[in-house]
Parts: structure tokens; C-alpha cells; sequence
């Protein structure tokens, strides 16, 4: 049952939030995010385009995205041949790159390359963004922040909604990476900024301040260039990756990111001022030799369980990316070379490991609803190599019978995370067994708290679970309250 408290108070969560340093965060348990769950395979001269926007931020989200989204439909208009459209975009010729030997237990499960079918428009940079910093700042120091114009780059984990001036907006906390993400539309147009040491209040300040006209990104209100100036007019996260034409991906198991993976991209190097971008997008970065090449290594500033490496092959530059060990991608690096399409064909597996399959896809339901359509939120036990650790199945309204989002987590202490998507703010829970006549309390601003009971949903993991859902776009806290009335634990975390 869930027990509305009139009475409870009302908390402004941005004070909160503001209060929260972003000086050296602990890191936090994996926040995976899901990949295309089947094989997949294009050749060099397919007769559509998947990669369909090549644009610093476009496909930088289509490479790091792990979403279910499909990807855009063929175009209808008359196909130009591959040369007219790579010379139109100033794009290497289209060619894989595979590793030889494949890792033991890793399986080829998509390959994907810039098609004959797409129209040369399509594949040049139409993307905007900004990038404006302190003196001296870098990915992890001083302050920053990106605006960008048509990127995808939320998740909308660890998140709440929040309106300034009409506008919806999410607002995004990473605490792995210490950034912060807001997603929104002004005006039709989708904006995204990403920012280093800022507060949420300055943040959306920052919102009322920015538009687009005229294709350019504009301030009304400029308050910030006291203190920072633009360094780049691209997204350094996105540019470093250059224009891609063609990828393939690894992994133990699908969806990808919810297991061991790692994806090698060719691309046409078309960042400036490289070195600028690599400091606001990489941290840890270093030099080390790939098959005689110098070649720079770090871990992604936005997520720093992820490790890329990164050469030029003549005018190709290669990105390998993975979330496996650092030592053994250098490995997996000097056994990266050119392959046909004969060789990909043969590597694609029609028949991928799938992690449900393999924890037996069992699914609990922990709770359901409905908001404009059905949601529902379930739990499963993770495979057998991964003990007393779980996946949270989240289905949106609107959306297949199939849960749209997994989320890989550990099944130790007491935690709460959220998830906004689709109009949606979901409040996850989890906490120990022992806790007695614990229950999850969520408070949304201007709203009744509400009281929801934990649910024993595996015997097989040592903690029980929680989850609420609410459509209304305010800012909201969170609570585990156990039976002697102590707050076990707290959202948002400190």
C-alpha cells in the first residue's frame, strides 16, 4: 500500500544540490547503460545509412549511446556513390577495423559503416556547440560548461525535472565524473548543457539566458563571461572522435552495457585544436605505442569507467573504447588492423549471449502503475559470475512489453537513484534484509509525500527493493526511513 502525508514539509531540493561539492567524489557503483541487443551487420556498400547525422555531437551520442533507440530510416532521395559523399563531407572512405585474436570469451555483435543511400547532406557537421571555461580549467578542475544543439547525451540517471520559465528541464548529476547535464526545448530547439563546478541554481539561470537564432547559440543574459571565455565551437567530448564512417563492437554478453565491451571506430580526424578538446574531454591521458604509432590513452571525463585509445592509420584515426581493464585494451590495441568485409561477415554472431538469457530471466515486479500508459519497474538477479548483484528492468509508458531500460547494480547496503525518462521521474531503492520495517519516503516539491513498502523480491540477494513513480515536473527528495525512525539512507546523496 502507499500512504499519502499531507503534512509532511516541502524541501527545495536545489539548495541541496547547490551545497554539493564537486571536488574529488568517491566513485560510485557502475551506472551502465544498455546497447543495440543484436547482431547487427552493414557492409561498406549497404544500401542505407545508419550513421545518418555525421556531426561532432549527432554521432558522438549514436557512438556512446547505448539506448534502444533505433537507429534513423533510409533516406529516399537518389543515392550519390560513397566517394561523392565522403569528398562531399571531406570523410575518409568507409573500412573496418577489427582485432585479431578476439579476446576469449568476447563475440563481434554489430558492425556498422557509412552506406551508399544517404544523402550528401546528411553527412557533414550540422550540429552547434560551445565550449566556455575559467583560466587553466581542464575536464576535472576550475569550471566549464557546453552548450550544444541537438545532442543526446543525458541519460536521465541519477535525475529530476525542474521548470524555469515554462521550459521543462532535467537536470542530470553524475557523481562519477562530478558533471552535470540539463536537457531541454526552447523554442523547438532540443539544447543540452554539460558543466564542470557550477551550481544547479546557476545552471538554470544559464537556461533562461541561452536560445538559438539563426543557428547560433546566443546568451540574453551574459553574466558568465566575467570569469569564462569560449575556447572551442564544438562539444570536446563529441570532436574528439573525429567524423566517424564505420564501427564494430565486442562484448560478453548483450546488452552490451550491462557486460565486458569495447568498440573500434574509424573516423576522419576533423578536430581543431585537438589538444584543447583531449583536456576538457579526457582525464588520466597519457602516450603509449600501438603498433609502432604513438597513440594517446585516458579515461572519458564524462565517464571515467570508460578507457579510449586512440591513433592515426594514415588519415584514418582509430578509437578503441571499452569498460575492461586499461592493461588489457593496450593489448587488445597492438592486435587492431584492417579487415574486410568477408572477415566482419564471418565475425558478426547471429547469436549473441544475452544477460537475461543467462541469469535465466527471471523478472520480479516491484511496482506498476499507470501515467498517460502503463509503467512498471522489475528486479532480476544478475548472471552467476556476477554474485549478489542485480539489474533494475524499467518499462516507460508508451513503450514494448519489453522493460526499455536495464540497470546493472550490486546488491550491498541501502541506496536511492532515479531515472527520468519519457515525462517520467522513477525513484529506485534498495536496502539490506536486516533493516527492519524499513520504507522508502518520497517527497515532491508542492506535492503530498508518499510512503511505499519495500518488497522481498529474491531470496538469492541480501537486499529487498522499493520503487515510486511521478509525472509532475518538480524537484523532489527521498528517504529510507527504518522501523526506529533513523533515515538509512538519502536522495540526493551528499
Amino acid at each position: 500500500m502507499v500512504k499519502h502525508t499531507p503534512g509532511a514539509p516541502t524541501i527545495e531540493i536545489i539548495e541541496l544540490i547547490d551545497d554539493d561539492s564537486t571536488g574529488d567524489l568517491p566513485r560510485p557503483e557502475l551506472y551502465p547503460e544498455q546497447t543495440p541487443s543484436g547482431p547487427r551487420w552493414i557492409g561498406v556498400a549497404a544500401t542505407s545509412a545508419l550513421l545518418a547525422v555525421i556531426a561532432y555531437g549527432v554521432i558522438s551520442s549514436a557512438i556512446t549511446s547505448n539506448s534502444t533507440k533505433t537507429q534513423p530510416p533510409p533516406t529516399t532521395v537518389p543515392a550519390p556513390s560513397t566517394s561523392v559523399i565522403a569528398a562531399a563531407a571531406n570523410l575518409v572512405s568507409p573500412k573496418f577495423y577489427v582485432v585479431d585474436p578476439v579476446p576469449v570469451g568476447f563475440t563481434m555483435h554489430f558492425a556498422e559503416t557509412l552506406g551508399m543511400g544517404g544523402n550528401t547532406a546528411d553527412f557533414v557537421d550540422s550540429s552547434t556547440a560551445e565550449l566556455w571555461a575559467t583560466d587553466g580549467a581542464t575536464a576535472t578542475t576550475g569550471s566549464w560548461f557546453v552548450v550544444s544543439r541537438g545532442t543526446h547525451h543525458t541519460s536521465g540517471r541519477n535525475a529530476y525535472r525542474t521548470v524555469v520559465s515554462g521550459i521543462v528541464v532535467t537536470v542530470e548529476h553524475n557523481s562519477t565524473s562530478a558533471q552535470t547535464r540539463l536537457a531541454f526545448t526552447k523554442v523547438g530547439e532540443r539544447i543540452e548543457i554539460t558543466a564542470y563546478g557550477w551550481t544547479d541554481r546557476q545552471l538554470l539561470r544559464l537556461v533562461h539566458s541561452v536560445y538559438v537564432a539563426d543557428g547560433e547559440i546566443r546568451y540574453d543574459d551574459p553574466f558568465f563571461t566575467s570569469d569564462h571565455h569560449k575556447l572551442l565551437s564544438t562539444d570536446p567530448s563529441s570532436a574528439i572522435f573525429g567524423l566517424p564512417v564505420a564501427w564494430v563492437g565486442y562484448t560478453t554478453a548483450v546488452p552490451a552495457g550491462l557486460a565486458d565491451n569495447f568498440t573500434i571506430t574509424v573516423a576522419s580526424d576533423q578536430t581543431t585544436d585537438r589538444a584543447v578538446a583531449l583536456g576538457f574531454a579526457l582525464e588520466r591521458s597519457g602516450t603509449i605505442s600501438v603498433n609502432g604509432s604513438d597513440a594517446t590513452i585516458g579515461q572519458l571525463a564524462a565517464d571515467p569507467r570508460t578507457t579510449i585509445i586512440q591513433w592515426h592509420d594514415g588519415e584514418r584515426l582509430i578509437t578503441l573504447r571499452g569498460n575492461i581493464d586499461r592493461e588489457a585494451l593496450e593489448q587488445i590495441a597492438n592486435g587492431v588492423h584492417p579487415g574486410d568485409d568477408a572477415t566482419v561477415r564471418a565475425q558478426v554472431d547471429p547469436d549473441p549471449p544475452e544477460v537475461a538469457s543467462v541469469t535465466g530471466g527471471e523478472l520480479h515486479t516491484i511496482a506498476s502503475g499507470w501515467l498517460d500508459g502503463p509503467w512498471i519497474v522489475q528486479v532480476s538477479a544478475a548472471s552467476p559470475n556476477r554474485a549478489n548483484w542485480f539489474v533494475w528492468w524499467i518499462g516507460q509508458p508508451g513503450g514494448t512489453a519489453t522493460p526499455s531500460q536495464a540497470q546493472l547494480r550490486v546488491a550491498e547496503g541501502a541506496g536511492i537513484e532515479s531515472f527520468v525518462d519519457r515525462g517520467r521521474t522513477y525513484v529506485l531503492a534498495r536496502v539490506p534484509r536486516g533493516v527492519g520495517d524499513a520504507s522508502l519516503h518520497v517527497n515532491p516539491n508542492g506535492l503530498p509525500s508518499v510512503e511505499v513498502p519495500f518488497v522481498d523480491a529474491d531470496a538469492s540477494l541480501d537486499v529487498v527493493f522499493a520503487a515510486y513513480a511521478f509525472s509532475e515536473a518538480v524537484p523532489f527528495t527521498a528517504q529510507v526511513i527504518d522501523g526506529t525512525g533513523m533515515t538509512v539512507a538519502a536522495w540526493p546523496g551528499r
